[in-house]
């Protein structure tokens, strides 16, 4: 029975949400993350917390072999699209190589389970919408094609080794639970920019391109609330098969309508201006997690964008310095 859990990264927004999810489900949670864009304050009280590189292959291969964990969730990456073109060694270094150290650790301590949070950025720009299973992968910067790589080594270790996996791929994780949210510094994601202008944080949302080819010019994404994600992790850990599986409701919103739904929770009007694209920006994407919930029995609970929102506003004001410590 899969209890004992090796939450890599758990000191970040979506491993955070996990930990804490995974601990009301009255699993016992190690805490992995050497904070460099974590927070401490973001790791549940309740879950054991060692600070530690992933890049130390002996430290974390020893925490695995002393501690025999049923299951590692590997969240610990960098993200930022735009930085990964500027910096690939970094992304490398960080995504594929660190992550072979803990794969490595964890057959190292016989883990038996191996859930990957992977991304859509894997698929690039999509030739068609929705983005199922078996589209084509075709990474456009070295954020996805880092996350791409790893997924393909997971596919070899668990033929070689026998370790089971499950490779996550997210679109646009959004909302907080009630103790774990969003406090990415620099932000860069939607609605919690969005949320920053109305609390007066922030002057103006910029608003990239009003001209794509949607019905009312803006971007078209696919907004799965964290808790989804942290159903979706938890089911991930008796996957009956391994492999690779989408995460999305299906439901494709745009910002603007996004910002709709934003003014409409606050009750207050966002303030923004329309700026040029950014260089590889799709007009649309959009997730069919078909597999998912064939496979893993996972159904998204939170689907609309005044659920997904609210419980985002809701953390911003019970923290409106984010993890301040």
């Amino acid at each position: 029975m899969m209890k004992k859990i090796l939450v890599a990264g758990g000191a970040g927004y979506i491993g955070s949400a996990c930990t804490e999810y995974l601990l009301d489900k009255g699993y016992e949670v190690t805490v992995l993350d050497a904070l460099i864009t974590g927070h401490r304050d973001a790791v549940d009280r309740r879950a054991k917390f060692v600070e530690l590189n992933l890049s130390d292959r002996d430290a974390v291969t020893a925490l695995c072999r002393r501690e025999r964990f049923d299951a590692v969730m590997h969240f610990a990456a960098f993200s930022l699209v735009g930085e990964s073109m500027k910096e690939p060694a970094k992304y490398f270094r960080n995504n594929l190589c660190n992550a072979i150290n803990l794969a490595d650790a964890a057959v190292a301590g016989e883990v038996k389970a191996f859930v990957f949070s992977s991304t859509a950025a894997t698929f690039g720009t999509p030739g068609a919408v929705p983005i199922d299973e078996t589209a084509p992968q075709k990474p456009i910067n070295p954020y996805g094609e880092s996350k791409l790589c790893f997924e393909k080594v997971l596919h070899w270790y668990s033929r070689i080794y026998g370790m089971k996996y499950a490779a996550l791929r997210y679109f646009n994780a959004a909302g907080a639970t009630a103790e774990h949210g969003e406090d990415h510094r620099p932000e860069s994601h939607l609605i919690p920019l969005i949320l920053q202008t109305v609390r007066g944080k922030r002057d103006k949302l910029m608003l990239y391109g009003d001209d794509y080819d949607t019905p009312d010019g803006s971007c078209i994404r696919d907004y799965i609330h964290i808790l989804d994600l942290a159903q979706a992790h938890e089911l991930a850990l008796h996957a009956p098969e391994s492999g690779h599986y989408n995460l999305g409701t299906g439901n494709g919103l745009s910002v603007k309508e996004i910002i709709a739904a934003a003014e409409e929770v606050t009750g207050k009007k966002v303030a923004y201006d329309i700026a040029p694209r950014r260089a590889g920006d799709p007009p649309r994407l959009i997730a069919c997690s078909d597999r998912a919930k064939k496979l893993l029995g996972w159904k998204p609970v939170h689907e609309s964008a005044a659920d997904i929102i609210e419980s985002a506003w809701k953390w911003q004001l019970k923290f409106p310095d984010g993890y301040a410590k």
